[in-house]
Order: C-alpha cells, then structure tokens, then sequence
C-alpha cells in the first residue's frame, strides 16, 4: 500500500491486519515480516467486536480505539472506517488525538461504561459482565456488595475470580467453564458451611450472548428457598408421623384405662406396702396419661371453648400449686404483677398447663436453687406479656434452635413434648412465644397475648389455629 498523509490500515473482521502503509509502519511499530494483529487493551477489544457489527450493516463508521503504538504504551486513536461486503475487508484511516481531547474521551467512556452497569443495580442480585475472553467488565453494586469487592478489584480480572469466594470441589469451575464454552449456558450450585450460624446456598449462572459478544453471570442467594423447602419437607414428615403417633395413643389409650381402674380395685384390699407399689403404678400411669394427652393434642386438629379469662388470677393459681415443690428445692417463686385486671381470650386448663410446664422447667434447671421470676406487663398496643425467667444452667444455640420441634429433648428422661406442646398452646390463643438464654446465667421465656376487652364475645366454639399435626 502506497504512503498516504495518515496512517491507514486493511483489516479483516476479527482485527487482523492484512496491509498497512508507511504512516501506520511508524505508528504501530510494526514488522512487515509478520504484521499480527492490532494490540489492543481489553474494553477495546469488546467495543471493537460490536463495531465490527455496525459496520457491516452501515459500511462506514467511526469509532475511538485504545491501541499500542510505537512506545508500548496505549494511546486513544480515532478510526475512520470503510467495509467492503465482497472482499470482507475493512478499511481503516487513523487519527490520533490530542491529550485533551483523549481524557475526555476517556472519561465519557468511562462515564458511559459505567452508566451501562448502573441499570443493574436496582437488580435485588448480582450481576458481573465479562468479555467473549473471560476478562470481566463490570460487575453491580449488589455484586460488590455480596463478593465484598470494589469494582476495581475485579475489572479486567479472569472471570474464574468470582468463584474465589466460595469453596469449591476439585474440577468444578473446569466443569463449569467447559460447560460454557459448549452449550453457551451454564450453572453451579454451591454450599457455603463457613457460616458461623447458618448453611448458605448459592446459585452461579452465566450465559453467552453472543449477539453483544459477552458473558453475563448472576449470583442468586437461595438460602431462604432453601430453607423453606426443608421446612416443608420436615413438615411433611411430621405429618406421617403425627398420625401414625395419634392412631397408636388412642390404641394404647384404653388399656391405660383399664390399668388404672384395676389398680384402684386393688388398692381396697392391699396392705401398706402394696399399697405403696401401687401408688407408684398409679403415679406412672397418670405420667403416661400426661404424655399421651400431649401427644394428641399436637398430632391432630383439635377444638376447644375460648372464654374470656383473668391472666393474673391463673398466674397466681400457677404459682400457689408450684410453690410447695420449688420451696423442697430451694427454690423462689417472684412474681410481678400489675395494678390493672387484664384479660385474655382462651382455655383456663391449657393455659395453667403451659405456665406450670414452664416453670417446671425452669426448677429443673436450677440445680444449685435461686429464683424464678414471673412478671407481667402491658403496652399501648393491647398486648399483655408474661416473661418466665430463671437462674438456671442457660441453654447454647443448638438448643435454642431446636427448642420447640417435637421429640427434641436434653433430658435424659424427657419425651421432648412439652415445649412443642406449649408453643402449639400459645399459637392457639393468637399469641406468640420467644425465648433468650445464656450458658451458665439462665433462661427466659417470653409470652405475648392480645388483651381481649368486656364487650367482645365471653364464649364461643372454635377450631383451634394452625393445628396440623405435630406443628414445629
């Protein structure tokens, strides 16, 4: 090609150059032995792709190129081009731009690239946007935020550098990477057990687009999915369970029954020390009536009559009945009482079940004695609050999580029962239950009810809420 006033270039689609002049020898610092390609950074090279796009519709066009010249140092170039449809060529006649005028071209670039990522942001997941290469461009800020990055850290990186969070199985980013240079899509699901409170799941997804000649991925959280897909499984199970455990109560209720009326017919005729053994019998069975009673009532619908009720004439009736035993133990019962009557809608017997499961609890954590102590409470938002608190051994996290789930239990004699059982009880009477603790300084439960008023119903049948079986 014969020497013209600029620097100018025939080039094939994919930036190869195929014939050059003088001007552009001397810019590019080229070798007539072997020409190569033009040298260009990496946000170029996915510009150029797209223009090479636009150039073929249009067949002119004119776009600014970050290109290595002659001291192998990058330098902003204007290209004018021409597209020959026969030969597939392009054309190309350079310009080079002074300093002023290729800082703001940079910064409208910049400016413009970032704006391009901007529109992910408001996206509730991360986005990271990668070139034809792997070399990544642009990531969102909910990206920075989850990969605990800034942009900068990651710009112009391999695209295997999203995975450097996660802890991965041998071969699975090559996997990964494979999958998507064949199929143009790919996904890896991850686990994240470092978490100190919780197992995290993640979803990594890419997909070439290949109209724009880049690669975008998404991290998805699916933690919570995750979780409630393990809750309706568990619930599941439980379901099976709760009915299998109803049909063999009631199956074993009738000969504890039959036990128990053979046991009072002995009674008449025994001595004092038959008498004695079958007190104990007696006392089992009551225990096994106990067991069985709360059995039932978290592993079927039930119903019960909602009348309107005094909460500190129970809490006091509570009290007095327990106070006996925890004085044998060395052990204060504190209660705290308001000056107001306050009133609540539900069943008087299962409320003092509740209360006296409590506190029974609360006495066989205090091994050494102490105080229990029972104070009630009232806000502007007509909730009442019963706080339950102890001096006891305290509970560590694992307990806490699986408190109320049935059959769980850190008694070596406990059926794991009786908090399902009071939580169930609780729901029922549109209130809520939550409980705080701490090794070796104790434990206290929190129970919230509505405040019910005089002029609202005293008496009426109703299902009782959220009683499937065995609910956790």
């Amino acid at each position: 090609m014969k020497s013209t006033s600029s620097p100018t270039l025939i080039l094939n689609k994919a930036g190869k150059i195929l014939n050059v002049n003088e001007a552009a020898i001397q810019l590019f610092n080229l070798n007539l032995t072997y020409i190569g390609n033009l040298a260009m950074d990496e946000p170029s090279k996915f510009k150029w792709a797209k223009f090479v796009q636009q150039l073929q519709k249009d067949l002119r066009s004119e776009e600014i190129f970050n290109i290595r010249t002659v001291g192998n140092e990058y330098e902003m170039l204007s290209f004018k081009c021409f597209y020959d449809p026969n030969a597939e060529e392009i054309v190309a006649q350079i310009a080079t731009l002074n300093e002023d005028v290729a800082h703001k071209l940079y910064v409208s670039q910049e400016h413009e690239r970032s704006q391009s990522f901007n529109a992910y942001d408001y996206l509730p997941y991360a986005v990271i946007v990668s070139d034809a290469s792997g070399i990544i461009l642009g990531l969102n800020k909910y990206a920075e935020m989850f990969l605990k990055v800034e942009s900068s850290q990651l710009l112009h990186k391999a695209h295997q550098h999203i995975f450097d969070l996660f802890t991965l199985k041998k071969g699975q980013i090559t996997s990964y990477l494979s999958k998507l240079m064949g199929d143009k899509h790919a996904s890896l699901h991850v686990v994240d057990e470092t978490q100190v409170s919780r197992t995290c799941y993640y979803e990594i997804s890419s997909i070439f687009d290949e109209y724009n000649n880049i690669i975008v991925t998404v991290i998805n959280d699916e933690t919570e999915k995750k979780q409630l897909q393990h809750k309706v499984e568990h619930q599941q199970a439980l379901n099976v369970v709760g009915q299998m455990a109803a049909s063999i109560a009631h199956e074993i209720r009738n000969p504890l029954t039959s036990l128990k009326g053979f046991t009072d017919l002995l009674k008449i005729n025994a001595d004092d020390e038959s008498r004695m053994y079958l007190s104990v019998i007696d006392s089992e069975l009551q225990r096994m009536e106990q067991i069985l009673s709360e059995l039932l009532v978290l592993s079927k619908p039930s119903t019960m009559k909602v009348e309107l009720l005094e909460l500190d004439h129970i809490v006091k009736q509570v009290i007095e009945f327990m106070l006996p035993d925890a004085l044998m133990k060395n052990i204060m019962i504190q209660y705290i009482s308001i000056p107001n009557q306050v009133y609540i809608g539900g069943s008087e017997n299962r409320l003092k079940q509740v209360l006296m499961n409590l506190i029974k609890n609360a006495m066989e954590s205090m091994n050494n004695g102490g105080t229990i102590t029972v104070e009630m409470t009232t806000n502007d938002c007509a909730i009442v609050e019963l706080t339950i608190k102890d001096e006891g051994v305290g509970m560590d996290s694992t307990t806490l999580q699986n408190l109320f789930q049935p059959f769980y239990t850190t008694k070596s004699t406990g059926t794991g029962l009786g908090l399902a059982f009071v939580k169930k009880v609780i729901e029922e009477h549109d209130g809520v239950i939550g409980v705080n603790s701490e090794l070796q300084k104790g434990t206290c439960f929190h129970l919230q009810f509505p405040i019910y008023t005089f002029n609202q119903v005293d008496t009426m049948e109703v299902s009782t809420k959220d009683s499937a079986y065995l609910v956790t």
